[in-house]
């Protein structure tokens, strides 16, 4: 008789920057100025399961992909910066995976109490966390290791500018709960969200929107710059 294997169990929630797919980077390094917290249940005894983590500077977080509209098995997926060309789901961080768990190496700002405060993320607001583990230099940092087919993707950036008036909008935003919001967007757009499979994504000058915190962002896409038209309150 086998043992009885204990549940995977969420510790806690993403409160995040990014409340929806589009707009979350591809990965989190590319947005220094994105913010985040996670908040663990009190069954987990925070006060004691927490203790000698705020003395690390980065945390790996194991989230569960719950947004995830897999329907079936696909062994091979296109990542969007090797134009069309495929690879194994294996050899890809996709999040469509047989089991829809996400490795993420996060930057810790602080640890306050039961809360992990923060930064450089790429997980959608309400992600279930499913573990914390530090990062360790001595052990995760591998001089040698190789790059595989990433070396050959795509690293194409858009310049991002911003129209009359927009910059002052996004600024009236960052003093209402939204902290860096002018270079969080920036980073953002600049790593261009589009899917270069989608042709009506792809078309010069259509208009596309995002989500930030509690502030929609719109913008068009013109010979190689994303430029932000409006940055408003979202409704609720």
């Amino acid at each position: 008789m086998s043992a009885t294997q204990p549940a995977v169990r969420a510790i806690g929630a993403i409160e995040s920057c990014f409340r929806e797919k589009f707009g979350a980077p591809r990965q989190p390094r590319l947005v220094p100025a994105s913010r985040a917290r996670l908040r663990i249940k009190l069954e987990f005894i925070p006060e004691q399961s927490l203790k000698g983590l705020a003395g690390f500077s980065h945390v790996w977080l194991l989230a569960y992909f719950h947004l995830n509209t897999n329907k079936r098995f696909l062994s091979t997926v296109h990542p969007p910066r090797l134009k069309g060309k495929t690879v194994g789901v294996f050899a890809s961080r996709s999040p469509h995976r047989p089991s829809p768990i996400g490795l993420s190496l996060a930057r810790l700002l602080a640890v306050e109490g039961d809360t992990l405060e923060l930064a450089e993320i790429d997980l959608i607001d309400g992600t279930p966390i499913v573990d914390v583990k530090p990062y360790i230099p001595a052990y995760d940092c591998v001089a040698e290791a190789l790059p595989g087919w990433t070396e050959r993707a795509d690293a194409r950036e858009l310049k991002v500018e911003f129209a009359a008036g927009t910059l002052e909008q996004a600024r009236r935003n960052q003093g209402r709960g939204a902290p860096r919001l002018v270079d969080l967007i920036a980073q953002v757009l600049r790593q261009d969200l589009r899917n270069p499979r989608d042709a009506s994504q792809m078309r010069e000058g259509k208009p596309l929107e995002l989500f930030l915190y509690n502030v929609l962002v719109r913008y068009e896409v013109r010979s190689g710059a994303a430029r932000v038209i409006s940055v408003d309150p979202a409704e609720t």
